[in-house]
């Protein structure tokens, strides 16, 4: 496991550092491949620009997705997204960095409104009413911080994203 997450690092990184990944496949070969790392679980998410990786991330939770767009430097304008989980939270952070496409492994019926709405292209692989949390017993907690807040409240939504992440680092579940 550890040199197979080993190697497609490496292909990763040697991809980025000479460009192979635009000059070598097409946009839906990436788009697929980016997918199959989320789905044999080499990354959590996923970055593509102009037919490049241009960043991915492998954690829990919403934190990849955040992570990415903190580092993108504005990149995620019209690029793809692919996660393992798209719900409302994360779907605010997607619109807030003007992509022009996510997938998730998991969307929530709510993340895919809010894409639509935002002339966001929303691709899945489940659709589910809701994201739970971790034990199935109630609502995701990121879920609930934006649970209150207007589609069209982007920046609001993701202050309250920020702050729920502090609380939950601080009081972990």
């Amino acid at each position: 496991m550890a040199k197979n997450f080993y190697l497609v690092c490496c292909v990763l990184c040697l991809s980025l550092l000479c460009g192979c990944a635009s000059t070598r496949m097409p946009e839906k070969r990436i788009y697929e491949d980016a997918i199959e790392q989320i789905n044999s679980d080499k990354a959590s998410c996923l970055l593509i620009v102009k037919n490049e990786i241009l960043g991915w991330d492998l954690g829990r939770g919403l934190s990849p997705l955040l992570n990415l767009y903190d580092q993108s430097n504005n990149k995620f304008k019209d690029g793809i997204i692919v996660d393992k989980v798209i719900g409302r939270a994360a779907a605010f952070i997607v619109v807030k960095g003007e992509a022009k496409k996510c997938y998730g492994k998991i969307m929530s019926e709510d993340a895919k409104k809010l894409l639509e709405e935002n002339g966001i292209t929303a691709e899945y692989g489940l659709l589910v009413p809701k994201i739970l949390n971790r034990k199935k017993d109630g609502l995701c907690p990121l879920e609930q911080s934006v649970l209150k807040i207007k589609d069209d409240e982007v920046d609001q939504a993701l202050v309250a994203i920020r702050q729920r992440l502090i609380y939950l680092k601080k009081h972990p579940m």
